[in-house]
């Protein structure tokens, strides 16, 4: 068996070593999943009015969700948490690396569990250290490190680290805000991935999200590449300036070349990078759709600015309606500020589109549990109708391009960027306009 796997290595170098695309390359199977949560209508106590004098009834059905309709959305079937439940059931998947900025997801939890008990899953989960603040989302995931296979001699025992925020003054890290599992990355073949808007919470099911499973081949320089970030993650976040340096010298001694069709930008180290993209892919395209949870990055307002000012160019944008309540009653909603709404208005007088999903919010002064509109994705398209998609762990923030940990994706597989585009469709039908929406902030009973 072993000389068979040599052979076929050896007779997979030079395939592999001149691939342009991913999908030349076996295995490839790569499904893109949308959360599009199947949420009832939560109606208001008394009709409300919008700008056009409308009535409106409720919030916006599949677009808002409650923790009321939790227990539905674990159960519904091709949302990105009944993939992860059955990519950890599989009787082949023996061990799993995960990152996340939280990991709250309780059926989640149980099946790696179980994982571990019955199978003896080789576990390692990173998650951000300010989680540690919140000892009971902490101790959720600690209890994983009691799940061991009792019936074995040397059982394997989860890890559970917290990493981000080492390191001092312009060299600390921010958070570690990767989105990422690798599933068998020890296997000489055939290996999986998923990366992600979401976290491992509600972001698997309730929050808007997108996520990606990736199945390949070990000997790909993207996979490759995300060995190095585990090894980085694990071993080199003591500040900026370490991680970035065994980054460096890490892909560079990956004997593949970058595959052209799904680019990986890590950071902190490659935002540069990952900004010079950007600007490119908005100068070749005439149409460009965006969804954002925050939206302060300096470079990417420019950007929007700078291409309104083509004749042949349009930009439109889907962002949470806390931007909108935090500009009309000014002061910050949610999770968003007012500089974000100001940024937002401003582009908007110059032609952007700007459509608000409504989502939930238990108070609104001081809300403990909310939804969010937590996509993370630009997509652009050129004349030819033929385009990009950019997204990732990280928000259109300063932050996430040179500070934070973050995954970000530059993916031309064509597809991936239709079924980006079908989506951007789908929440557009969900989202309202400033003028469509309440007057008045008022929460469904």
């Amino acid at each position: 068996m072993a000389l068979l796997r040599i052979f076929i290595f050896l007779f997979l170098i030079p395939y592999l070593s001149y691939a342009k695309s991913i999908t030349e390359i076996a295995p490839f199977n790569y499904e893109v999943v949308f959360t599009n949560p199947k949420c009832k209508k939560h109606f208001y106590k008394k009709p409300l009015i919008n700008s056009y004098g409308q009535e409106i009834h409720f919030k916006t059905e599949g677009a808002y969700c409650t923790p009321s309709d939790n227990s539905a959305l674990n159960k519904q079937k091709g949302n990105p948490h009944d993939k992860i439940i059955k990519w950890i059931k599989e009787p082949s998947t023996q061990e799993v690396f995960m990152t996340y900025l939280s990991f709250s997801k309780s059926s989640v939890i149980k099946e790696l569990c179980k994982a571990v008990k019955t199978r003896n899953l080789k576990l390692t989960i990173l998650i951000d250290e300010k989680n540690r603040e919140n000892q009971k989302r902490m101790n959720k995931v600690l209890k994983l490190k009691s799940c061991i296979n009792s019936n074995l001699d040397k059982p394997s025992t989860p890890v559970v680290l917290t990493g981000g925020h080492q390191g001092e003054g312009d060299n600390q890290t921010g958070y570690a805000h990767t989105k990422l599992i690798l599933i068998n990355p020890s296997s000489p073949d055939q290996v999986k991935i998923v990366f992600s808007s979401g976290n491992m919470s509600s972001g698997t099911t309730s929050h808007h999200e997108n996520w990606h499973f990736l199945t390949t081949h070990r000997n790909t320089y993207f996979f490759q590449a995300h060995l190095c970030l585990k090894e980085g993650l694990l071993k080199h976040q003591s500040s900026k300036s370490s991680f970035i340096t065994f980054m460096s010298d890490c892909q560079k001694q990956i004997k593949l070349p970058p595959e052209d069709d799904l680019k990986v930008f890590f950071i902190p180290g490659d935002g540069r990078k990952a900004m010079k993209s950007l600007h490119q892919e908005f100068k070749k395209s005439i149409d460009v759709k965006m969804a954002a949870h925050r939206f302060s990055n300096g470079s990417i307002i420019r950007a929007i600015k700078k291409n309104l000012e083509r004749t042949n160019f349009q930009a439109k944008i889907i962002v949470d309606d806390d931007i909108y309540w935090t500009g009309l009653l000014q002061t910050n909603i949610g999770r968003n500020t007012l500089y974000e709404f100001e940024k937002l208005t401003m582009l908007e007088s110059l032609g952007l589109n700007i459509k608000y999903l409504e989502t939930f919010a238990d108070n609104i002064e001081n809300p403990k549990s909310i939804q969010l509109q937590h996509n993370k994705f630009l997509i652009f398209t050129r004349e030819d109708h033929n385009g990009t998609v950019f997204t990732g762990a990280g928000n259109l923030t300063g932050a996430a391009f040179y500070k934070n940990f973050e995954n970000f994706y530059l993916i031309s597989i064509p597809e991936v960027h239709q079924k980006f585009l079908k989506q951007y469709d789908y929440l557009s039908s969900l989202s309202r306009s400033s003028k469509e929406l309440p007057l008045k902030l008022e929460l469904p009973w």
